[in-house]
């Protein structure tokens, strides 16, 4: 058998060597994190019209009929998680999410994001923002419920930040586009929405304590727990799209990933 060129071979174990110092391709990973919750998304008019029209858009639509669906891009060792849909009313902000779930299905991830497009899909599906007769986001410090488990998956997995992206309506609180945060006990809370303020000009709004001016919603239960976490919002009419609203939410969403270093 003939001998292969020193020349060729040199080129064959550079090519393997730059291969392998790339890094993987996320890839698109599924968990159902809350069973009971689930619902057909796509019987909401907007989310079915104005969410990208691709087999990930479609895969996260089925997912979503069988509970509350998590989403995992990367493997790396920082780790964030994405919840939106917190509130079955509040459209944007899930629409956004499913976006961004389209654009990290081929992104280089640097460590590990958690995207939850809808944490009740079945509130989703009928634009409701209650989960058995309750508001999910003033009961995220009770165990067992939906807006709870976020909270238990965060501190299990080590995750270093969460986001809690909605939509608020006109005359409503706070009534404007925004990114909500606290400085006791959790200051990382405040840093990072100052930056996602700048980068998607949003106004910034700060609590001093975590869980006076909001007890029980996620974002004040995961710093109160010691998870840096903010919420972002969107002005939008509750169970309708108002114009720019997805791409200001998807906008604050990639600002709390770019604070993170995640992409």
């Amino acid at each position: 058998m003939r001998k292969a060129p020193l020349k060729f071979l040199t080129i064959l174990v550079t090519v393997a060597f730059l291969l392998s110092s790339v890094p993987v391709v996320s890839a698109l990973k599924t968990e159902i994190i809350y069973t009971g919750t689930g619902g057909d998304v796509s019987k909401n008019y907007y989310i079915r019209n104005y969410s990208p029209r691709t087999p990930v858009t479609s895969e996260v639509f089925q997912a979503a009929k069988k509970g509350t669906p998590m989403f995992t891009f990367g493997n790396g060792s920082r780790k964030v998680i994405i919840v939106a849909g917190v509130h079955g009313n509040e459209l944007p902000a899930s629409i956004a999410a499913v976006k961004l779930i389209n654009y990290l299905a081929g992104k280089r991830i640097n460590g590990t994001v958690y995207v939850v497009p809808f944490l009740i899909p079945s509130s989703t599906a009928r634009s409701s923002r209650y989960w058995n007769g309750k508001n999910p986001n003033s009961i995220a410090n009770v165990r067992g419920t939906p807006s709870n488990r976020i909270v238990q998956l965060a501190a299990s997995r080590g995750v270093s930040a969460v986001g809690d992206f909605h939509s608020t309506r006109p005359g409503g609180v706070p009534g404007k586009t925004s990114i909500l945060c606290t400085r006791i006990p959790t200051y990382e809370s405040y840093r990072m929405a100052s930056y996602m303020s700048r980068y998607s000009g949003s106004a910034l709004i700060p609590s001093q304590v975590a869980g006076k001016d909001y007890p029980g919603a996620l974002e004040d239960v995961c710093n109160l727990a010691g998870i840096p976490a903010v919420t972002g919002e969107v002005r939008s009419p509750h169970g309708s799209v108002a114009s720019g609203s997805v791409t200001k939410s998807y906008t604050q969403m990639i600002a709390f990933l770019k604070y993170n270093s995640i992409i």
